[in-house]
This record gives C-alpha cells, structure tokens and sequence, in this order.
C-alpha cells in the first residue's frame, strides 16, 4: 500500500517537507492493540509540521469518502489484486477501528521511510517491480487518514518479516507553520503476533472477517509474499458522520470493471458501478457459440471445474479449454474516477488467474475494432492451457497458432456484439425530420444512435456533456423520460436567435430539434444568400452529430468542449469583416484589459464601430494604430480629422504599479504611458505611412491611471503638454454603448480629444450619458426605405434615404445629414450583422426580420433608462413595402 498519492493542486502549494536526513524527535510507540513490548527494530523519521497536515489533509481530502477513494488508489499503485476495507457499524463506540488492506508489494524499512517522505515519493523513479504505472507521486496520500483518525498503524508483511509502526498525529505539536521532528518506531512480530493484532480489529465482524484472515493467513504452508494493512483508531467526529450506504456507493464508483482489481466492504465483494450499467447483449462462453458464424465454430462445448463448481467453457482446437463471459453496454466503459486505477473495457486475457493484457484493450484482435463498440465492449476469457506461452514478465503470450486461434475466436464474439449495436442503431429511425426539405435518411447508426448514447450520459448528470450539447441542468428530466420511453431524440432542424455570443448549433430537448444559431456570426453571414439556408441547416446538423460521433468514440467531453470551442473562433475569424454589435465590442474592451493583444484589437474594434476608419500598426517604435475620420469640407475647411492610439493592459506595465495584487484596476504611471514618444509616433505618422489626413491628437487606454482624480498629478501635465487624451477602459467602453443610442458621431467625439485627464474624460461621458434620450429614432421608415430600395443598380445613400423619409412623412420628419448619418450608424452598431454603412453607402446584409431580431437581441443588453426610447422605435415585425422600380 502506497499511501502516497495526491492531486497535483495542493502539491504546489507544499513549502515544507523533509529531507534524507532528519534530526531525532519524541518516540512513537506502535499502538496499544499490537499487545507486544520489545525493543524496536529501527526508527522512522518524520519531518512534519500541523500546517502541512492540514492544508493536505483537511483541504485535499476534507470528505471522508474522499480520504477512501485516496486508499482505493494508494493500494493499486501497490499493485493490489485484492483491497478489504472493514468498517463497525458503530463508530463512535471507545476502540472502534477502520481497516484498510490488500495484497500489495508493501514495505520494508526503507519503503516505511520512504513512506513518510512528506511531499517526496520515490515510488516512480525506484519501484520497477508493480506492474503498474502508480497513481500518486507526491508523497502525501498517506495525510488523508488525518481527516479520520488520531492514529495510524501500518502492519505489513515483506520479504518474509512482519512489521508494525504507528504515527500518532496527536504528537505534531508546536506552532502551526513549525516544523517538527518526530521518531516512529518500527517493531518486528512474528507471524502469529501479525494476526493477532489484526484480529483484535476484525473479532466484531464475525464471520465477515474470514475472508481477509484467509487471504492473508491461509491454513496451508504457502501464504502471500506481501501485504500491507492500515489501521485507523481513535477515529475523529468525522469519521462517526459516515454514511455507511454512501460509502459502498462511493466505493463501488471508484473501481474499474476489471477482473484484476477486487474490493470488499466488510468481507463483501463491491461490485463496479459500471456493471449496474444498462446491458444491452451478454454472452457466455460454451452456451452462446450458436450465435456466432458457422465458420467461427470451430470447438466444442464443455465444462471445467472452478473453485469446487463445473462452469460452462469452450474447447477450441489447438489453445485448449477457454470459459468466460462478454458483455455490451448501452453506455461507455470508459469514465469516471475508476479509470485512473484500470481500464473496464475491452478484452481480459486472464492465464492462471494472471491477467496478461493489463494494459492492451484490443489484446491485437484485429484491425477492424470498432472504437465505439469497444469502449462499451467487456470481456472476460480464461484461457489456462496457455500457461507455457506466457512471455517471460508475463504480460504478455508468444505469438503461436494457439494465440492466433483465441484471437479469431474473440474476434468473432466482438463482432457480434458490434452486429448488436448496428441492429440497435438502425432501429433509430428519423421519419419526423426526413421530411424537412430534402434531407435523406441517413444510417441511423450515424444519428439518433450516437445522438441518443450522448443524451443518456447528459440525464445521467455529466455536466461537460450537456454543455457539448448546449442543454441547461433543468433539461434533466425531459431527457430522462425521452430516453426511458425510446422516443425519437431528433425530429427537426430549427433555425432562431440564439445568441451572437453561442455556438453554432444547441441540442432542444423539448423541442427533439438540432437548433441552428440565427445570429452566429457565420450563419448571418451566410443564411439570406440564395440556397444556402438548407446548407447551413445541414451543416448544423454535422456539427451536432461530429460532437456525438467523438463522444462515442470515448474522446473526453471536456476535450470535446475544446475542440468545438477552437472550431467556433475559426468559423467566427472567417467573417471577421463583420463587426460586433456595441454592447459585444464594449464587453470585450472589459474582458481585455489583462492582455495586450486583445486590448489593442478591442481599441481598434472600440474606434470603427464609432465611425473610424482605423488601420492597425502595432510593434516597436509605432503606434498601435491610426484611427481617420473623413468628414469632408464644411464652411472653411474640412472636418476630416485623424489621430493615433496606445493601448496599456495590466500587464508588465502596470504591474510595475500595483505588483498585481490590488483587486481594483490596476494603474500605470506617468511615466510608463509614455507620453513624449507618443507624441513622437503621431508627429512621424503622416511621413512614416504616407497619410492623407495627417493626425491631431493621441488617444491612451489603460484600465487606470496613477494619479487619476488629482488635478496636480502629473499624468495630467504631461499628457497635456504632449497633446495626449488619456481614458480608462472603462470610460471608453462606456462611450462605444451610448454611441448608437446617444445619436453621436466622430464630429460630436472631437470633443473628448480636448481633454488631458482621465477625469476629464471621464466627465465628457458622464454629460453624454446624462443627455435626455434623443427623440425616437425613425427605425421603421429608415428599414422600408432600405428594402424598398434593396434591388436598386445605383447605391444607396444617406441623401437618399434623407430625402424619402421627408417626403414620405409630408416633412413631419426632416433630418439633416449629420442626424440621418448617426442613426444609421447606430443602427449598424447594433446590427452589424444586418446592416452595412461606411459612412456614405447603406445596404441590408439581412432579411429586415433577421434585422429586427438582431436589433431587438442587441437592445435585451441594455439598462431601460438608456435604451427605453430606443426600443419603442423599433417594431417586433415589419410589413414591407415592394421593391422600387429600378
């Protein structure tokens, strides 16, 4: 037993552990049960410390069932076959005791020391003789006992000598950060003293106890070679909260189906969660080879006798007498915390009670292994007449006509219970949805199967599966009662809004409908091009049934999540060219403030939804970009203006601030903005890249500012003397959300480009959003005109619909160019999908109803006292008017 496995959180919080060499401590006498006084055979040194003990024990394995699920572990990275775990039913009686103990490689004095090596294992650099690769590797599994008891003894059996050594966790003494030297004292017993003491722990289960004592003490002269048993004692109050009938449950979750690994619970074999499982097929070897093909029926039936009882088993020709059994489930073997000890699927050669293919699922059956019935595929075949083929680590068997014969035998029992998945499978049919569009019926081995195993594991309550299908946690029992009554999971293809920010394709429950995502940014790319509604629909149907398909496949649902999140951003990045609405760009400067990249893209983003035309620089020695507005001629001159931009993140510079320890913003100095050679890039920026519109003023973003709310701090001088408009992440996000409500526009922005202090910018956006809402904007007349015009060979422009909308309202709305421009402007910042404008043309990227669903969605994500006016101006549905003739 190990006792040394532990999560890699809380390994990196270790600071304190030992050392090879520790100085002596107080004595650790073995405990009183042991019943023998002798001088001590060697001394075990312990370096210790109560915070190390609590924070490993208390916060790793603060749940009692937690600590068992440690032990399970710990006694397979011993090599185990067999763990026992005894438990009284009454824990809070005086010398109640809780055993855990198995079969494992144990210890001798050196492996005790090791033992106690806290924080520091040597298990996966020395131990080659497991035969498997351990769990733990930190050196403090053995803390978890600290949540249940005051004392703990390890009685072990190795190379031949029994030992017994005690920690008493009662003699950390001292402050809790000290560090403190203890000496356990190790003592030899003979082999009757071993049992003894066991016994003095086991005599209240009675007839329950005989297994282990067997086991371990067996009445003929061959007895294990190694085994180690920890003994819990003076059990603590959270020991006596256990919930007895829990902790079978937890225990049955937290073993593999594997015939190599067994746990008893009170001399009780656990069975595998995984075998309560739904069975869909089971077969048993010398009863079911009728099932087989006549040509794989190649031995005879027979029996042999197992433990005193004849069992049916099958003589094949030349690898001799094979018995055992094969069973297909409705869902994978292959989850949950079990698989860290062993794998519960696949093949299970097993020669003299040696299981040979410890690792090796397939045991190299064939090529043809389907994955997906694979991981649902368990069998167990004994095949002892083999013994004189097994390889030498004995792991493995020679390749020979006899091996061969087994595998085409196994071969033919997996492939029927692949032909029972198929048969399954294509009982899943899709008659609702085959009848939307031209949509074939597919095998439905490649869609309502996959679909349906995918949906069951979401009821079951796997979190990471039911966001891979997008369902929430209240979808649970619908689901259940779907896949309880067999019903079809998948009857139609809807296309809605479900959220720009959503993915592609959500599973409906409810509905039995793939949703396809109205406002995903590649379908309202997409959707209103001709044909290509169909397309997306079957391409969301793809993408719903590729997520199944890696799910059946045993591929991790977190890593599924990955994978369609990556897939996502790339579909997203491929029409990029479309801008996010206001309220998206402004979450997005707020998201960004940790990252240098993302706030300078966020900037960028921030500026051309405002009606800039920006061209991203970046790099050393240059600015993060150009930000141009052409306004044109205006009584003297032109109102075309441009200016360069600087975003700071809270990264390397403003953590020369705040060290990145401050829950408020961090801020940067003054001098870390820079100010003089941002003077400097905007200075050269009209040479350098060769502008027409040469720059006036500078912006800085930063989410803070040294000095801000001080009116002598220097950021202020400074910033004024170089002509630099400081603001805050903040500030600026909260001036993109008015832009398109508030009716401004980059003649109205000019004006924050006077001011020289964060707080000055602040203030020119407290006056904007203080500004009573303007009039109701004419949305319903400026969307008609936009249809009405749609298949006009001339462009669309603002003078145009400036001059319809006059006319069409007998000069009730007359709205000069600068008004009309920033309502369709705000209308493109809250569509950006339906609309387009670069400030002179205006076209409709969408159908008028995707317009007003994008319209209406982007609206839900304001405050009413900004958007009320706004959103009584735009209608839920249009009646439009016919196109104008060309």
């Amino acid at each position: 037993m190990g006792f040394e496995a532990a999560s890699d959180e809380g390994a990196e919080q270790l600071t304190l552990g030992s050392t090879d060499t520790v100085e002596s401590g107080p004595h650790v006498a073995v405990a009183d049960f042991v019943g023998v006084r002798r001088d001590a055979s060697a001394v075990v040194p312990v370096r210790i410390s109560l915070e190390i003990i609590e924070r490993f024990s208390e916060g790793l394995y603060s749940s009692p069932n937690k600590t068992f699920e440690e032990l399970v572990s710990n006694s397979y990275d011993a090599g185990a076959n067999r763990v026992w775990v005894h438990m009284p039913a009454d824990l809070e009686a005086p010398h109640a005791s809780i055993l855990v103990i198995d079969d494992g490689l144990s210890m001798d004095i050196s492996g005790l020391k090791d033992l106690w090596r806290i924080g520091k294992s040597r298990k996966r650099e020395t131990d080659k003789t497991s035969p498997r690769v351990p769990i733990g590797k930190f050196g403090i599994g053995k803390l978890a006992t600290y949540v249940l008891a005051e004392e703990l003894t390890y009685i072990t059996l190795k190379d031949g000598a029994y030992r017994a050594v005690t920690m008493d966790y009662k003699k950390v003494q001292g402050d809790m950060s000290d560090p403190h030297n203890l000496s356990l004292l190790v003592m030899e017993l003979t082999k009757e003293e071993a049992k003894e003491a066991l016994l003095a722990n086991l005599r209240d289960y009675g007839a329950n106890m005989r297994p282990v004592i067997e086991a371990l003490f067996p009445a003929s002269e061959e007895g294990p070679e190694h085994w180690t048993a920890a003994v819990m004692t003076r059990l603590k109050k959270s020991a006596h909260n256990i919930r007895q009938g829990r902790l079978r449950w937890v225990l049955s979750t937290s073993i593999p189906l594997n015939p190599s690994f067994k746990l008893y619970y009170n001399g009780d074999e656990i069975e595998a969660s995984k075998a309560q499982g739904k069975e869909r097929w089971r077969f048993t070897i010398g009863e079911s080879e009728s099932q087989l093909p006549r040509d794989r029926q190649v031995g005879k039936p027979t029996q042999v006798e197992i433990d005193g009882e004849m069992v049916p088993a099958y003589q094949l020709p030349t690898a001799g007498a094979v018995w055992g059994y094969a069973q297909l489930f409705e869902d994978g073997l292959q989850k949950g915390k079990s698989e860290l000890i062993a794998r519960s699927h696949g093949f299970f050669v097993r020669v003299r009670q040696r299981l040979i293919n410890l690792d090796d699922a397939s045991f190299n059956v064939g090529p043809e292994l389907h994955h997906g019935t694979l991981t649902r595929f368990h069998m167990v075949i004994n095949a002892d007449d083999l013994d004189g083929l097994v390889a030498s680590p004995r792991e493995s068997l020679q390749d020979s006509p006899e091996v061969l014969e087994l595998r085409q035998y196994m071969l033919a029992v997996f492939n029927k219970a692949r032909s029972v998945t198929k048969t399954s499978d294509d009982a899943d049919t899709m008659p609702v949805l085959t009848k939307q569009g031209r949509i074939s019926n597919p095998p439905p081995g490649l869609t309502q199967g996959p679909l349906r195993r995918m949906v069951r594991r979401a009821s079951q309550g796997d979190a990471a599966v039911r966001e891979v299908l997008g369902m929430d946690l209240s979808d649970e029992p619908e689901a259940q009662t779907l896949i309880a009554d067999n019903d079809d999971l998948l009857e139609k293809l809807i296309v809605e809004p479900v959220g720009d920010d959503r993915r592609l394709v959500k599973y409906d429950v409810n509905r039995r409908a793939a949703i396809l995502n109205q406002t995903h940014p590649f379908v309202s790319n997409y959707i209103d091009q001709p044909g290509m509604q169909e397309a997306l629909q079957l391409l969301g149907l793809t993408e719903l049934l590729t997520q199944a398909y890696m799910i059946d496949e045993n591929v991790d649902a977190e890593v599924v999540n990955r994978i369609m999140r990556r897939r996502d951003a790339f579909l997203r990045d491929l029409v990029k060219r479309h801008p996010n609405s206001a309220p998206v760009v402004a979450r997005q400067l707020r998201d960004s403030s940790s990252s240098e990249t993302e706030l300078e893209d966020a900037v960028a983003d921030s500026l051309e939804i405002m009606g800039y035309s920006v061209q991203r620089i970046g790099g050393n020695g240059r600015p993060d970009g150009i930000a141009t507005v052409r306004l044109g001629r205006r009584g003297n001159g032109s109102e075309s203006y441009a200016l360069t931009y600087d975003a700071k993140s809270s990264g390397k510079e403003a953590r020369q601030v705040m060290g990145g320890a401050s829950p408020k913003p961090p801020k940067i100095q003054a001098g870390t903005a820079r100010t003089s050679i941002l003077r400097v890039h905007r200075e050269k920026a009209t040479e350098t890249f060769n502008l027409d519109v040469k720059p006036s003023y500078t912006l800085v973003v930063a989410p803070g500012f040294q000095g801000d709310g001080n009116e002598d701090a220097l950021i202020g001088a400074i910033c004024k003397n170089d002509g630099v408009t400081p603001i805050t992440i903040t500030d600026l996000a909260r001036l993109v959300e008015l832009f398109p409500l508030r009716r401004l526009s980059p003649l109205i922005l000019r004006g924050l480009f006077q001011h020289h202090t964060p707080e000055g910018s602040r203030a020119f956006v407290d006056a904007i959003e203080a500004q009573p809402a303007p009039q109701a904007p004419p949305v319903t007349e400026v969307i008609n005109l936009l249809v009405r015009y749609s298949e006009r060979k001339t462009p669309v422009r603002v003078d145009t619909i400036m001059t319809a909308i006059y006319e069409r309202t007998d000069g009730a709305v007359d709205l000069t160019p600068e008004e009309l421009t920033a309502i369709i402007r705000g209308l493109a910042a809250l569509a950006p999908s339906s609309i387009f404008f670069d400030g002179q043309l205006i076209a409709l990227n969408a159908t008028p109803k995707a317009l007003l669903q994008e319209l209406n969605s982007t609206l839900r994500d304001y405050p009413a006292s900004l958007a009320d006016a706004y959103k009584a101006a735009v209608p839920t549905d249009l009646q439009t008017e016919g196109p104008a003739a060309p």
